[in-house]
């Protein structure tokens, strides 16, 4: 069942609930989400990016290339979130995402008791589209950046910020977002240029 809390918590007890009964894939990330919000289709994998599942190795290339393939789509107006079968179907470690769920589920709830709906013109319809395209170019840059270890949790964490910014509906994350995609754009630039 799609999840309708806008909070973290919410979005992680849906995700969990999700790769419990159902399986630890991308196809589960749609159930969560209802096929349709942006926020959590961006937010969970980068989140899994920025997490401790960040060090399978591999793994940042697969999520980077959701990212890709769901931000397009929002820029382009889709009204529903498609993702080709195999990365639907592709099962990651069931145990280390629960894992990862319940040791971030304590500092989910405190970050939720700080986010609200604050500068709210920076996660209009407009702003979702520009903050897709932003975040097309960080996850296209994580593609050399694995080559260098820790990097890829640059682009990663500003992801993580945009799409958190969408999902609470709060512009103040979203602007905090938009400063980390700088500095990662930089970054990337210097290393990977």
């Amino acid at each position: 069942m799609p999840v309708q809390d806008e909070s973290i918590s919410g979005l992680l007890d849906a995700w969990e609930r999700e790769v419990r009964n159902g399986g630890a894939n991308a196809g589960s990330l749609l159930r969560v989400t209802g096929s349709r919000a942006a926020g959590p289709l961006l937010f969970l994998p980068a989140f899994a990016m920025v997490s401790p599942l960040g060090a399978i190795p591999g793994i940042h290339i697969g999520l980077s290339t959701v990212i890709v393939l769901v931000a397009v789509q929002v820029i382009i107006g889709s009204s529903e979130i498609w993702l080709p079968s195999f990365l639907r179907k592709r099962e990651l470690p069931r145990d280390k995402m629960i894992s990862a769920v319940e040791r971030l589920r304590p500092h989910a709830k405190t970050v939720d008791r700080f986010l609200g709906r604050r500068l709210t013109f920076l996660t209009g319809n407009s702003m979702t589209r520009f903050v897709a395209g932003l975040c097309v170019l960080l996850a296209v840059l994580v593609y050399p950046a694995t080559f260098i270890p820790v990097l890829p949790a640059l682009p990663g964490g500003a992801i993580v910020l945009l799409s958190l910014g969408l999902l609470t509906r709060d512009g103040v994350v979203t602007l905090f977002g938009l400063v980390l995609s700088a500095v990662a754009l930089g970054v990337l630039g210097y290393f990977v240029a």
